[in-house]
C-alpha cells in the first residue's frame, strides 16, 4: 500500500507541472489560483510535500482532468507524450 502512496506521489507532481507548463502558467500564477503561497505550491510540484486533498480537487477542476488521471491511476495519450517530452 506505501509502495503505491509513493508512486501516486510521483506522478501526482509530474502531471500538475505538466499541466501547468501547457496551460503557459506560472508557479505563481497557478498560487494565486489556489490561494496559496508561490513557496508552497513549488513544494507541491517538487513532491516536497503531499498536497491536501482540497488543493487536488482543486487542481483537477482548473485544468478539468480525475482526480485518477491527476494520481497517475488513468493515463492518456498525450500525457504519455507529456511525460516522455518532460
Amino acid at each position: 500500500m506505501m509502495k503505491e502512496y509513493l508512486k501516486t506521489r510521483q506522478y501526482l507532481h509530474i502531471r500538475i507541472r505538466a499541466l501547468r507548463k501547457r496551460e503557459h502558467l506560472t508557479q505563481q500564477e497557478m498560487a494565486n489560483l489556489l490561494g496559496i503561497s508561490r513557496r508552497t505550491y513549488a513544494n507541491y510540484e517538487r513532491g516536497v510535500h503531499a498536497m491536501p486533498v482540497e488543493v487536488l480537487v482543486c487542481i483537477a477542476d482548473i485544468f478539468d482532468v480525475s482526480l485518477d488521471y491527476l494520481t497517475g491511476r488513468e493515463l492518456s495519450d498525450y500525457m504519455t507524450e507529456t511525460l516522455v517530452a518532460v
